[in-house]
């Protein structure tokens, strides 16, 4: 009598299919561990903060509230306060901020800030941004209304 088996025919089988899967975990992990700086490299390194920018009650200043994240370091050159004004940029100086932890709140006077001067009225609309320069990225953009009268008078 003929005796088949079938033993012989399934270890291979098997061997490739174990072998194709140990490659492909293999290829995942090198790829992962080789473009990993790839991942959103036009923010790397950049501070990630949730921020809050709004008038104070005292004329002509600027409230600045960290409301948690990393530290923003102002006094350093690579992070501005860029405020937009009826058509014109203005960098502002910023140094008087300090660094800035979360849950803390910095004020910056416009007076004080390098501002030109001049008059805004109730209503104005003035957009305030914070960059850092390092990374490109953008940290902050408020978008602010004047609520009375401001005279920017720089000192």
């Amino acid at each position: 009598m003929l005796k088949i088996s079938d033993e012989n025919g399934i270890a291979p089988v098997i061997g490739t299919a174990v072998t194709i899967f140990i490659v492909f975990i293999l290829a995942g992990l090198v790829s992962s561990v080789f473009f990993e700086e790839y991942g959103d490299s036009s923010h790397k390194g950049s501070p990630a903060a949730k921020l809050q920018i709004r008038f104070t009650e005292y004329i002509n200043s600027i409230e600045f509230e960290h409301g948690g994240g990393d530290p923003l370091f102002f006094d350093s050159s690579s992070l501005s306060v860029i405020m937009d004004i009826n058509d014109a940029s203005y960098t502002l100086n910023d140094s008087a901020l300090g660094t800035l932890e979360a849950g803390g709140k910095g004020v910056l006077a416009l007076n004080e800030s390098g501002l030109p001067a001049m008059e805004l009225g109730q209503g104005d609309k003035v957009s305030v941004k914070v960059v850092d320069y390092e990374s490109g990225a953008l940290i902050a953009k408020h978008e602010l209304e004047v609520k009375g009268q401001m005279i920017i008078e720089p000192e």
